[in-house]
């Protein structure tokens, strides 16, 4: 299995900065799937934080420009608070190759890029559909973790397995 974890710069406004990203060989049938991770039950007290805002760039000017930026800035604090902590990205990884080792193809971790445009729109908001959908972690028989986090995939960005 690959993994590839990116360590964060040593002065970030925050410790909620890891994107997480998972390869799964052979997933509803479909090869090489990646499943974004993102955490699913963000601590109230998270929400208030006033750091957040030095964490993202509100030139409504760079937003205009950009037609896929269509949340508000409470959404790009959403968005934000997904993300992981490094003693969250270490134990998401320590539980993945212990439990998921035989059907991931890769584990992939690397801090955010400050400031985050605004209007960049949280995971959790994405519906689900026909091809999209989440994988919920937190749901499997025995989850150990202290905190839940779930996976995003599209189905339509990868091949079918051929048999």
């Amino acid at each position: 299995m690959q993994k590839e974890i990116v360590s964060a710069p040593g002065n970030t406004p925050i410790d909620r900065i890891y994107a997480m990203t998972i390869v799964i060989r052979s997933f509803k049938g479909r090869k090489h799937v990646e499943v974004h991770l993102f955490r699913s039950d963000i601590p109230e007290e998270e929400r208030q934080d006033t750091n957040l805002l030095r964490c993202i760039d509100t030139d409504y000017e760079k937003q205009k420009l950009s037609p896929d930026l269509t949340g508000t800035l409470e959404d790009t604090k959403e968005m934000i608070l997904e993300s992981f902590t490094k003693e969250e990205r270490d134990m998401i990884i320590s539980y993945l190759e212990e439990r998921y080792q035989t059907r991931l193809e890769g584990i992939f971790a690397a801090p955010l890029s400050f400031p985050v445009p605004q209007g960049t729109m949280p995971l959790a908001s994405i519906p689900e559909g026909k091809s999209m959908g989440f994988i919920k972690f937190d749901k499997v028989h025995e989850y150990p973790l202290p905190f839940n986090f779930r996976g995003f995939y599209d189905l339509d960005q990868h091949e079918p397995n051929v048999i």
